[in-house]
């Protein structure tokens, strides 16, 4: 059933895929009534985490960013298909990068790198444009798809102009590979961890995990720690923003870099809200008076 499903959705991706950008932002236009207001895609979930995350907010700021994030995830989830035929020129004309002086300093100095970032801006078109916006080769840690043919089907576009897609599973192995090449290791850090393993602070008003491998990694292999921030400063155009956190991760306490990374994203949600991944259940844990306690998410 899986094959069949992926050979049935197959025509649908690239007849999308082919479309121009302005025809893309009709058809997504459209599909914003019936996501919005015909489907209701998890409103519940996003409603609850706009509410814990913003309390200081009137309900009319709170809904237009609720309406913002539905235009903008139709809006993602449509470039992510258009993501399967887009051409490297259209890619120039849409993505531009400040601060990567930051990023040829290390690379002068031979040094791999992690970048750490979060799902803000659409990662997807972000990962085709690193491969010309940086001089490093990138290598992006995904989690994979149940369906392995869908699985196979986007690593194959997204390794297209030179990206290697590495599973979480594998993460710790390719970390460790010697290359022939210097390469920046990018690990997208906001999603719901195991809470008994997670490094815990306050995040948007919330007691949060995170993934401890940044810190980890960049510990074990002495590695530099870059934050990218993917902004999306009108429709179908992005900018990559390149900050320092530290070149030398082992002279930084314990969990500092986790602490910088999440202020860092914490700043970029509240100054564009609208494109962060709201229906994702990211607060499935929360800390009470020191003990992790699991929050339920209404419907």
């Amino acid at each position: 059933m899986k094959r069949i499903g992926f050979y049935i959705a197959l025509p649908f991706i690239y007849s999308i895929s082919y479309l121009p950008f302005s025809i893309l932002y009709l058809i997504s236009d459209f599909l914003y009534m019936i996501v919005y207001y015909g489907i209701g895609y998890r409103k519940s979930v996003v409603r609850q985490n706009l509410q814990r995350s913003f309390p200081e907010k009137s309900t009319e700021e709170l809904l237009k960013i609720e309406k913002d994030f539905y235009r903008y995830i139709v809006d993602f989830f449509l470039e992510m298909l258009k993501c399967v035929t887009i051409s490297q020129a259209e890619l120039k004309k849409r993505w531009s990068i400040q601060n990567d002086a930051i990023l040829d300093e290390l690379l002068a100095e031979k040094r791999n790198i992690i970048v750490t970032a979060g799902h803000f801006g659409n990662h997807e078109l972000a990962n085709l444009a690193l491969s010309f916006l940086i001089k490093y080769r990138v290598k992006a840690v995904y989690r994979p798809l149940n369906n392995k043919y869908f699985d196979d089907f986007f690593k194959n576009f997204r390794e297209r102009y030179g990206s290697i897609m590495i599973s979480m599973a594998n993460a710790s192995k390719e970390i460790a590979q010697p290359e022939n090449f210097n390469y920046a290791f990018f690990l997208v850090n906001d999603q719901s961890p195991p809470p008994e393993r997670s490094y815990w602070t306050t995040f948007l008003n919330q007691e949060t995990g995170f993934f401890t491998g940044i810190d980890r990694f960049a510990r074990q292999y002495d590695m530099p720690v870059v934050y990218m921030c993917i902004d999306r400063y009108a429709r179908g155009k992005y900018k990559v923003n390149v900050e320092l956190i530290t070149k030398t991760p082992n002279a930084l306490p314990e969990g500092e870099l986790l602490e910088i990374h999440a202020r860092k994203l914490e700043r970029d949600i509240k100054a564009n809200p609208s494109i962060w991944f709201w229906s994702h259940k990211r607060w499935k844990y929360t800390k009470v008076n020191g003990e992790i306690v699991p929050v339920s998410y209404k419907k």
